[in-house]
């Protein structure tokens, strides 16, 4: 590999480096916070189940008409 193939992989891998070390929260796996998004998840998903469930019956209701 010549020398500048070299540098522009170190370049790179210390710029993946930093991005990580900016980037990454260690709260944010606290049994706590992963419960919470657990909650959230599933009451994300139970409304989103009841609006396609709600227009499934609003759409049966107007093949009705």
């Amino acid at each position: 590999m010549s020398g500048y193939v070299r540098f522009l992989i170190l370049i790179l891998v210390v710029f993946i480096g930093v991005w990580l070390t900016n980037t990454f929260n260690p709260a944010l796996f606290t049994k706590e916070n992963m419960e919470e998004t657990f909650k959230k998840e599933k009451t994300i998903n139970a409304v989103q189940k009841g609006r396609e469930q709600r227009r499934l019956e609003a759409e049966k209701v107007m093949d009705q008409f």
